[in-house]
């Protein structure tokens, strides 16, 4: 299991360079590693046509095998397919980075995401922890059971999230951003405003869009855009339900 789970850490750090080859030892460096077990688990990923090797100077980048089993149909792929161009449009139109987002278990995992902020650069990890200060977390766990939220939750009052003191309260405002399908607030600690849209389609596990505003004048404006692509990314995926 401990090699396993080696493997997926492996995986993930090559994936997240986006294209750019890297040693083992880079790998092994960065994920804290044996620099013999990563070379050994990289050479079978390789052979699996997971990564595929550059040269000996550069090292790795994915395989065919990495983008062979992310286009295969299922449901996530039509949740990021679904999102593709109508994330792309608002990102483009309120200039800032666009993402789409799902839960697994006490995890939220980007599935796809769109940078029209050149300054911006690409989210460094595929799974985060911090429902409390983002607006996919907060909108994702309003969909969770109670006990799964407290899990999410260990602490009261939540770190960016003063004014929730307890559970109880915490169920509430949950509740209320589930009715709603929407989120508004200043993230913390750099004060920059973030939004987001649920996106809950029949046949489909809850999704949300986030993202951040650089032009509080213009936040009116954006809520009603993003909410009419939440609307469209759900009309999509519900259509295309109907032909499975």
């Amino acid at each position: 299991m401990k090699s396993l789970m080696k493997a997926f850490d492996i995986l993930e750090y090559v994936v997240l360079q986006d294209g750019r080859p890297v040693t083992s030892s880079e790998v092994a460096e960065s994920i804290g590693l044996n620099l013999a077990t990563t070379s050994r688990i990289m050479v079978e990923m390789a052979g699996r046509g997971y990564l595929e090797k550059v040269s000996r100077k550069s090292g790795y980048r994915p395989g065919p095998m990495s983008a062979a089993i992310a286009n295969r149909d299922n449901i996530y792929h039509r949740l990021a397919q679904a999102a593709l161009n109508p994330i792309t449009e608002l990102a483009v139109q309120i200039g800032m980075p666009v993402n789409l987002a799902v839960m697994n278990g006490t995890r939220r995992i980007m599935l796809f995401y769109y940078n029209a902020a050149p300054q911006w650069k690409p989210w460094s990890k595929l799974t985060f922890e911090d429902a409390e200060n983002t607006a996919t977390g907060r909108l994702l766990a309003a969909t969770l059971s109670e006990e799964i939220v407290e899990t999410l939750f260990p602490q009261m009052p939540p770190p960016f999230w003063p004014e929730v003191r307890n559970y109880s309260q915490l169920h509430r405002e949950l509740a209320k951003i589930r009715q709603n399908g929407f989120v508004s607030f200043m993230s913390e600690p750099d004060g920059v405003p973030v939004m987001g849209y649920l996106i809950m389609a029949a046949g489909y596990p809850p999704a949300a869009i986030g993202f951040g505003i650089h032009d509080e004048e213009r936040t009116a404006d954006i809520r009603r855009l993003s909410g009419d692509i939440a609307a469209r990314i759900v009309q999509k995926l519900e259509n295309e339900n109907k032909t499975y």
